[in-house]
Parts: structure tokens; C-alpha cells; sequence
């Protein structure tokens, strides 16, 4: 999950005409005053962050593959909500873009940084000792950090590595899309659609073997740029027709439809269970991000209101808890996989999971949701109570 961030429309610049990291960038204050207003943005995030709290909870029923109730009550709720992490690529893209290449480029780095890396570095240590001392593996402390260089501590934390390498391109790729014609955006957008997507497609469904397809996987930041030029080329774009509006939702359903129904056919011809529908690139989970993500922009693009602030900005209409919701969301993320596992193994004193709460038994297909929400609100809570301690706020949030 991403920290999607707007730069603000004025300020301060720099003695080179440039924006000051207040201004574009993670928590800057203006940036922050500013984006946490755009309704649609605060609603993408808090979704977002649902959707991947839920795509955790119905995983454990895909593996191993059967043709049985429980199997197609995770497929369900998976295949709904692969969506989740495109769709914030797509709002760091749109946020984070259009003003890149408009900041002092040091200062956007270091800002950008300072508060992902520092966040990262400790929950990626709070994983480390919790795998230690809760889950009995063999490491040293003088193992972290090599542990961390090597690749992700904990399962989930994969998308801060992909999202500080997107980062560090920023500027450059900002720079390169507001200066190039929008054709040439629009054909870069569409060499990673035949690239990352098409030709995967060819080669799994046809069994069609070609050169070009990569070998990289799901989780690499190259593949999955497309969808940070996707939020900068669709930024602007807002659907106005009810006609228009039933259309997205039929392709999200559509798409969603064709993710779940793709994975038990082929994971069906292979007796095991095989993701390649579920892959955030597929031309079926691409379907799904795309039309919830002009869903929400249109139906929740808000007018600004009349009234102005000190430093003349016009406010956006989205309401505090909501805000505070939404800048809530990269904690929430960081500590959800933890969470998770303390709510399913009852260490916090009770025991909520897939199939019941507080000793209760629960179906399934209500446990599931009921699980994610669970931990939601817990990790919410959680991280609502952190950011009023002003040191542990700048560490961990």
C-alpha cells in the first residue's frame, strides 16, 4: 500500500523557482492540509486499505487448490479485491507526478525518505523480534540488518521496497510526462500494458511461448509502474453520465467475475492452485482497478467550497474523520499483518478469525469479512493512539 500525497497548488518556492517539500511530499504540511481534502483520495485510501486487509484474510483458503465451498468463498473475496494494491499505485501516481520534477530534487528525496524509510526500518524490526520471540525462528540481532537488505522481514512489507523504487524514478518520470506530447505518455502506457500484461496472457492461456515475456515477478516495481503513469494520465478525468457510471461498475464486475471464474479453471486443469489471474498486471484485475478508480474520482469529485483559509486555498469537501482516517492509512498497513495474526491466535485475550468471534461460531462467508473488518479497526485504533505520542508518531506512523 502507498502514501499517496497531493502538492499543493501555492506556496512557498525555492530560490530556483521550484516547490519547497512542504509542498510535494509525505506529510509535508500545506501537502497534507490540502490532500487530505480531496474526498475521493481519502475514500481510494481508506477502500484500498479494506480491500487488502481482506485479500490477507480470505488467502489461507486457496491453498491448496479444492473444488469446495470454503475454496470458492476465498476465491470470491480474493478475486474482488485484487484491486487494492494497483489502486494505490495509481493514487501515488496522481499525487505524486504531476509535481516531481517541480521540487529541489534533494529535498523531495529526503522528505520522501525520511518518512518512509523510518517507519519502515521499525516495523520492519518489530517483525523481526516478533518472528524471534512469538514465532520461535533462529536469528541473531546482527542479523536484521542484512535480513532487511536481502529482501522483506514480513510477508506484506514487499510494497515499501516497490514504493520507495517508484519514488526514486519520480522526478524523472515526472519531468518526462509533463514535457512529452500526452501521446507519447499514452504509448509508453501502452508498451507496459502489451509488456507486462498481453503477452503474459498469449503465453499462459494459448501456451504460446515468446521471448519477450518478462521473468520478473508480480512484486517487482518495474511492472508494476504502469499503474503509477495510469493515476497521472487519469487524474483529470472524471465521468459525468449515470450511463457512463454503470458501465465502470459492470467492468469492475465483469472483471471480478472473470478473476474468480479464470482461477478455478486453471487452477482446476492444474489440480493446484494457480494465481495467474490474481496477478496485479492481469488483464482482469488491470479491468477491476481501472473502472473503480474512475468510479471514485467521478462520483466523489467533489466541488470546492466557497470558503477560503488563511493562505488562500479553497478547502475540499471531506469530512475529519475521514482525514483522519486516510492519513491513518500507511500505519494501518505496516501493522495489519501483525494484527492479524494476534486477533486469529488469540493472543490479545479473545480470538477472532474466519469462522468465529469471541468463541461464537460464524460461517464462513460472514467470518471472512467480519475478520477483516476486525482488524481494521483494531489496527486503526491502534494507530489513532500512536499518533497523539508525539516521538513513537514520527517512528512508526
Amino acid at each position: 500500500m502507498s502514501r499517496p500525497y497531493q502538492h499543493a497548488g501555492r506556496g512557498a518556492t525555492s530560490s530556483r523557482g521550484q516547490k519547497s517539500p512542504e509542498q510535494v511530499g509525505p506529510r509535508g504540511r500545506n501537502d497534507m492540509k490540502d490532500s487530505m481534502r480531496l474526498l475521493w483520495i481519502d475514500l481510494l485510501k481508506i477502500l484500498a486499505i479494506f480491500g487488502v486487509i481482506l485479500l490477507h484474510a480470505s488467502a489461507p483458503f486457496l491453498v491448496p487448490f479444492e473444488d469446495s465451498g470454503q475454496w470458492w468463498t476465498g476465491n470470491v473475496y480474493d478475486s474482488l479485491s485484487r484491486w487494492s494494491v494497483p489502486l494505490f499505485i495509481m493514487a501515488s501516481g496522481a499525487l505524486v507526478l504531476p509535481g516531481a520534477d517541480k521540487v529541489v530534487l534533494r529535498d523531495f528525496l529526503l522528505v520522501r525518505m525520511r518518512h518512509i524509510l523510518i517507519p519502515f526500518l521499525a516495523w520492519s524490526f518489530i517483525y523481526f523480534i516478533y518472528s524471534i520471540h512469538v514465532k520461535g525462528q533462529d536469528h541473531g540481532l546482527l542479523d536484521f540488518f542484512p535480513m532487511v537488505i536481502a529482501g522483506p522481514i514480513y510477508y506484506h512489507l514487499w510494497f515499501i521496497y516497490m514504493l520507495i523504487t517508484l519514488y526514486l524514478f519520480a522526478p524523472v518520470i515526472s519531468a518526462l510526462l509533463n514535457l512529452a506530447p500526452r501521446k507519447f505518455a499514452w504509448y509508453l502506457v501502452g508498451i507496459w500494458l502489451c509488456w507486462a500484461s498481453l503477452l503474459p496472457a498469449v503465453h499462459e492461456l494459448l501456451n504460446l511461448e515468446t521471448y519477450f515475456v518478462s521473468d520478473l515477478n508480480e512484486y517487482s516495481a518495474l511492472k508494476l509502474c504502469g499503474y503509477f503513469f495510469l493515476g497521472y494520465m487519469l487524474k483529470e478525468n472524471v465521468i459525468h453520465s449515470k450511463g457512463g457510471l454503470v458501465i465502470l461498475l459492470l467492468l469492475f464486475l465483469i472483471g471480478g467475475a472473470a478473476t474468480m471464474t479464470g482461477t478455478y479453471m486453471l487452477s482446476s486443469r492444474a489440480g493446484e492452485f494457480v494465481h495467474f489471474f490474481y496477478d496485479y498486471f492481469s488483464i482482469t484485475v488491470m479491468t477491476m482497478t481501472l473502472a473503480l478508480f474512475l468510479f471514485l474520482k467521478s462520483v466523489f469529485h467533489t466541488p470546492k467550497e466557497e470558503a477560503e483559509d488563511d493562505n488562500g486555498r479553497k478547502h475540499m469537501n471531506s469530512r475529519k474523520l475521514l482525514r483522519k482516517i486516510s492519513m491513518s492509512v500507511f500505519g494501518i498497513y505496516l501493522v495489519h499483518a501483525l494484527i492479524l495474526e494476534l486477533l486469529r491466535d488469540g493472543r490479545l485475550g479473545f480470538t477472532i478469525n474466519h469462522g468465529s468471534a469471541f468463541g461464537i461460531e460464524i460461517p464462513i462467508a460472514a467470518g471472512i469479512p467480519l475478520f477483516a473488518a476486525s482488524i481494521f479497526v483494531v489496527s486503526l485504533g491502534l494507530i489513532l493512539i500512536f499518533s497523539h505520542i508525539p516521538v513513537i508518531r514520527k517512528i512508526i506512523t
